[in-house]
C-alpha cells in the first residue's frame, strides 16, 4: 500500500497513521478533527474544555480568547479575597514592577498597592482611580 497523508475513505472514522508526515491524526466521516506529533497537538473544529487546564509552556491563540459572563481572567495565582470575589473581571497577581521603556505596546501590572499601566513613550504610572 502507497504511503499517504490522509484516510481515503469518506466514512472513515478513527485514528489514521500519516505516514508521509510522521504523525497520527483522529478522522471523523473522512475529515480531520486532530492530529499530534512529536512536538505538537493541533485541534481543528472549535472545542469545549471543561474542568481545570495547566500550561507549561507558551499559548498562542490566532483569534480572540474569551471568558464565559460570570467568571475572571486570573494572572498569576491570586489569594483569597477579603470580602466579595469580583466577576467579568481581570484580576492580577503583584507583579514585577516595570523597568525602562516599551518600544510599541503598552501593559498594566498590579504592585502591591496600585495597577500600574505603562506606554509607548515609556511613561509608567499609576492608572487613576
Amino acid at each position: 500500500m502507497p504511503q499517504q497523508a490522509t484516510a481515503t475513505s469518506p466514512r472513515h472514522r478513527g485514528w489514521f497513521f500519516d505516514q508521509v508526515n510522521g504523525r497520527i491524526a483522529a478522522v471523523y466521516n473522512g475529515t480531520e478533527i486532530f492530529d499530534f506529533d512529536g512536538n505538537d497537538m493541533v485541534i481543528t473544529p472549535a472545542t469545549t474544555i471543561t474542568g481545570a487546564q495547566t500550561f507549561t509552556g507558551v499559548s498562542t491563540h490566532s483569534a480572540e480568547v474569551r471568558v464565559a459572563q460570570g467568571f475572571n481572567v486570573r494572572l498569576g495565582t491570586i489569594s483569597a479575597f477579603a470580602t466579595t470575589e469580583p466577576t467579568n473581571a481581570i484580576v492580577f497577581k503583584e507583579g514585577t514592577e516595570f523597568a525602562g521603556a516599551i518600544a510599541t505596546s503598552g501593559g498594566l501590572m498590579s504592585s502591591a498597592t496600585v495597577v500600574r499601566k505603562v506606554i509607548a513613550a515609556g511613561t509608567v504610572s499609576n492608572v487613576e482611580t
